[in-house]
């Protein structure tokens, strides 16, 4: 849900259908960071959380993606105009369903970057207030 509250917040000056992909977008991106940190430090024993749960490098590398959020949501839909402009000048069917199917996956990326940036931060942050904590740095 996280990743669907940070997109929203991320898509508000698009027009309603383009911020309802974006959102629905993060809501998938932070279902999946919600699951990376343990997909990189997996629960196979009970210290598991090394590097991908560490504050300090989650933090340096959440601020980092964070400061290139922007840039990279405004490439994904930059592209995706382009394509709404390249499937009014198709000439086959087929080429404008090309067109409008990517511009469907770049509009949805955009907000599925902010969600999974939301979601991993959400699952590092909730790991902090488990017994186990966790590491400052690995």
């Amino acid at each position: 849900m996280v990743g669907g509250g940070y997109a929203l917040t991320k898509a508000q000056q698009q027009t309603p259908e383009y911020f309802v992909l974006e959102v629905l977008g993060g809501l998938l991106g932070g279902n999946l960071g919600a699951r990376l940190p343990d997909v990189f430090d997996p629960p196979l024993y009970p210290g598991h959380r090394a590097l991908a749960h560490g504050v300090v490098p989650v933090v340096a590398a959440g601020r980092a993606a964070v400061a290139a959020l922007g840039d990279w949501q405004g490439h994904l839909r930059a592209e995706a105009g382009r394509q709404v402009a390249l499937r009014a000048s198709a000439g086959t069917p087929l080429e404008r369903y090309w067109h409008a199917l990517v511009e469907f996956l770049c509009r949805l990326g955009a907000g599925t970057l902010a969600g999974l940036l939301a979601g991993y931060g959400s699952h590092v942050v909730l790991d902090a207030f488990t017994p186990a904590g966790v590491p400052l740095v690995a």
